[in-house]
């Protein structure tokens, strides 16, 4: 009772028709039914959340994805990020490759299975295009999109990324990784000791730390990082992470011990520099998050019309033929 090019959804100026809608329908209902070895016809009332119905849960999902759509859409137009002459050259090579080897029939039934015109299949098959297109402008200084240091460096101090410096006595054999004597443990513990006291004892104990890291440290990455790690929460051996994050810019740790030997730990004031190229690609989705949640979709009467359940046993009729055509 919806024509397919009725529109659906409309979000600032940008609106979805019934046949993304049934394309995006089919797509929820078979990673469904690959994940969990489910028929999602038999099961489509089926409680899978409190009163949530399997429907409820893949009709959202669904109109998330919509939505997904419309916003990176919008963001690209935005900024005045469009699918280069290459990739538009790319996908009319795709759809030649696929008429050269199935016929012209065969694209129009592979389209019909899918539920979708050429013209929507041409809209969805540059979306990956279009994504990889926005990133790369938000990867190119200078671009509107390219995110400056302090930004950067703000998100990333609310974010658990911290800068920490530290003198490793190591317990284990460098090359082996095999456990040092007891006796040579309990020297590097007594050196550990000794390194604190005087770096607790000093007026000036930044300075010393550094001189104390070149002198004793035996950290094998401390020629790649003399000014210590910038990391976050995870990616460094528990103890530390945990010991690093527990103290204040400028504050010393006790003697932290892990797998690899005997840690002592400064807290230093967080690298804006690394930090910044550290959260840059992650930062990224951060903002298309944000304006996804910021976005607000509006459905039209059209949308309360579609059957789900009617449409995807359209969706599977025809598949199921096509499969049969081919044997």
């Amino acid at each position: 009772g919806v024509s397919p090019d009725e529109t659906i959804a409309t979000l600032d100026g940008n609106s979805v028709s019934a046949e993304l809608y049934t394309f995006w329908l089919g797509k929820a209902c078979e990673n469904v039914e690959s994940a969990y070895g489910m028929n999602v016809a038999a099961e489509w009332d089926r409680k899978v959340d409190g009163d949530k119905t399997l429907h409820d849960f893949l009709r959202e999902d669904v109109l998330d994805l919509l939505k997904q759509e419309m916003v990176l859409e919008n963001l690209a137009a935005k900024y005045g990020v469009s699918l280069s002459a290459e990739t538009e050259a790319a996908i009319d090579a795709q759809r030649a490759e696929y008429i050269a080897q199935h016929g012209e029939e065969g694209f129009r039934a592979e389209l019909y299975k899918l539920g979708v015109s050429e013209e929507g299949y041409r809209r969805l098959s540059g979306t990956d295009y279009l994504y990889q297109a926005l990133y790369q402008s938000y990867m190119t200084p200078g671009s509107a999109l390219y995110a400056d240091d302090d930004v950067l460096h703000a998100y990333a101090a609310t974010s658990g990324w911290i800068t920490a410096d530290h003198i490793l006595l190591m317990t284990v054999d460098p090359e082996t990784n095999a456990p040092l004597p007891d006796a040579a443990r309990e020297e590097k513990h007594a050196r550990a000791e000794e390194l604190l006291a005087e770096l607790r004892a000093s007026d000036e104990p930044e300075t010393l730390f550094a001189r104390l890291a070149d002198e004793y440290g035996e950290d094998p990455g401390r020629a790649m990082y003399p000014e210590g790690y910038t990391f976050t929460h995870g990616t460094m051996v528990a103890e530390f992470d945990e010991a690093a994050h527990a103290l204040r810019e400028g504050e010393l740790s006790g003697l932290v011990e892990t797998q690899y030997g005997y840690h002592i730990i400064l807290r230093k004031p967080l690298n804006v520099s690394e930090a910044a190229e550290s959260v840059r690609e992650e930062y990224f989705d951060v903002l298309f998050l944000s304006a996804f949640r910021e976005a607000e979709m509006k459905l039209t009467p059209a949308a309360g019309q579609l059957d789900d359940r009617a449409i995807y046993d359209a969706l599977r009729a025809a598949r199921k033929a096509s499969a049969g055509q081919a044997k």
